[in-house]
């Protein structure tokens, strides 16, 4: 019952809230007709505002705007001023009446004007729609019929001013449409009776779901009392299986555990036979492989031998590679030190050629002078002209053999580059060669004591087996009396164990159906909670 009350206080709140939002949203259209106006007054009325309609157009909007600023103070901190709220609409209606009389009044021209601006008339539906935000039908048909009335008497006042209703619109003689006049009229009065309509069936419709809520909280607290009912029944039932549940397991525990056991001591017995059994056997192989092992032994102690011989050959044959190594990188050496020696001369070579090509240079330079000079001395210098162009022709072929010089002494200087350049890489490959000699030879060392004490161990293994091939034949006939005796016990074992199998199979049946209804009992009580 709380809980249907407390329902019913948030449904009237959300109602409440709704409503709230309908009578703010209405006045925000309000508000928003009266900015519109002052935009078009503004817009058009600007010296024009001796006209008519332009002073009722400023009117309206200060009403309008008026209007809109007194709901926001009625409506502030989510109020519902109902009363201020049906007043203001009707003062709207009101408002837009008289503006669309008194311009249908005043000329034909002007009432032709208003009849026919499609904004004005639009106003009336939308004055119609925002008044159904009220909630309320009958309210919204007076406002309806109100409105229509309105037009009527603003086209009944255009007649009187001249404006003719005809057959066929004529706008320069002022003839309107008395069809589409009409019409307009009626098509106020249906928008606002539809309206109307749509918010009676709305109410009724509410009634309708409030009705079923409060049937619907009724069969609920119903089934949540069964529920509850449901849900103590199926916890006893799943406390009594559990506990059930659980002497089942500790009884079965105890039948594995003894199950387990007896299979652990029919494996051990079964291994103990197989053990013994495969003793025999291996002591009788093991009598026969210490035969073998004892003439393979003296085959092998050759082998070692003969292997201690070449590992003392392949010994002095690393001590004669290494030496032949280290003169290897003595001569490698040497060769890099001509190397060096030789970029050093080809350095010097390439400093002559820097000489010869400034002296060149400088004779090239003076073959120029000499030019000048003969040329201002005129047919006495000729001769001394034909000199300079020949000692200028000398200076340009000492400059190309320089430079041929100069390449040749750079190609060379790189050949001897490269050359070193290998030659190092040369001697430091001869240098980890010489490194991985010396840890061969010491390998070889390494094995060669290995192998003599190899060869020691050997000679003591021969000796041991001699004494193990004795003690294998008193095992083999110990181990023959055992597997007698553990293949008795095995068959005991066996019998018990298939009777506790029995037992046990039993055990895990019955487990399985307390499982089955202790899941029957938890699908009941999960179903209650649901």
């Amino acid at each position: 019952m709380v809980a249907a009350t407390s329902k019913d206080t948030n449904t009237r709140f959300s109602a409440e809230s709704i409503l709230a939002r309908s009578y703010r949203f209405s006045n925000y259209v309000r508000l928003g007709l009266g900015l519109v106006f002052a935009g078009a007054v503004l817009a058009t009325g600007i010296g024009r505002f001796h006209l008519i309609l332009i002073q009722a157009e400023a009117v309206g909007t200060l009403v309008y705007l008026f209007l809109g600023l007194l709901g926001l103070y009625f409506m502030r901190g989510g109020r519902i001023p109902r009363r201020f709220a049906r007043i203001a609409i009707l003062l709207d209606f009101t408002t837009l009446g008289a503006i669309f009389g008194v311009v249908c009044s005043s000329s034909s021209e002007d009432a032709f004007q208003m009849i026919g601006n499609m904004p004005v008339y639009a106003i009336f539906f939308i004055s119609i729609g925002y008044s159904a935000l009220l909630g309320s039908p009958r309210y919204t048909l007076f406002i309806t019929l109100y409105a229509g009335l309105l037009y009527a008497m603003g086209l009944l006042l255009a007649g009187q001013s001249g404006v003719i209703f005809g057959g066929k619109p004529d706008p320069i003689n002022s003839i309107l449409s008395l069809p589409n006049a009409v019409l307009q009229t009626l098509f106020i009065l249906l928008t606002g009776s539809i309206v109307a309509a749509v918010l009676q069936m709305h109410r009724g419709l509410s009634r309708i779901a409030e009705d079923h809520g409060e049937e619907k909280a009724q069969l609920i607290e119903s089934l949540k009392q069964r529920r509850q009912k449901l849900a103590n029944h199926a916890l006893e039932l799943e406390k009594t299986t559990a506990d059930f549940k659980q002497f089942v397991e500790d009884t079965t525990g105890r039948i594995e555990t003894q199950a387990a056991a007896l299979e652990q001591a029919n494996a051990v017995s079964e291994e103990l036979t197989a053990s013994a059994t495969s003793t025999s056997e291996t002591v009788k192989s093991q009598s026969e492989g210490i035969e073998r092992m004892a003439t393979e032994s003296e085959q092998l102690r050759g082998i070692i031998e003969r292997v201690v011989r070449s590992n003392d050959s392949l010994n002095r044959s690393a001590r004669e590679s290494m030496e032949s190594m280290q003169s290897t990188g003595q001569a490698i050496e040497e060769t890099m030190g001509s190397l060096r020696n030789l970029e050093q001369a080809f350095a010097s070579v390439q400093q002559i050629t820097g000489i010869m090509t400034e002296i060149a240079d400088k004779t090239n330079l003076l073959s120029l002078n000499a030019s000048i000079e003969a040329a201002r001395a005129g047919d006495a210098g000729r001769g001394f002209a034909v000199v300079a162009t020949e000692v200028s022709k000398l200076a340009d072929y000492t400059a190309e053999n320089v430079r041929r010089i100069g390449e040749i002494v750079e190609q060379s200087l790189q050949t001897i580059a490269s050359a070193r350049s290998h030659a190092d890489n040369a001697v430091s490959q001869a240098e980890h060669q010489r490194t991985r000699t010396r840890e061969t030879e010491e390998q070889v060392r390494t094995t060669s004591k290995l192998l003599k004490s190899q060869n020691e161990i050997l000679e003591n293994l021969i000796a041991e087996l001699e004494v193990q091939r004795d003690r294998a034949g008193a095992v083999l006939t110990t181990a023959r009396e055992q597997i007698e005796g553990q293949k008795e016990l095995a068959r005991t074992m066996a019998s018990l164990d298939t009777e506790v199998s029995r037992i046990n199979d039993a055990s895990s049946r019955l487990k399985q159906g307390i499982d089955s209804i202790a899941h029957q009992s938890y699908e009941l009580r999960e179903l209650s909670q649901g």
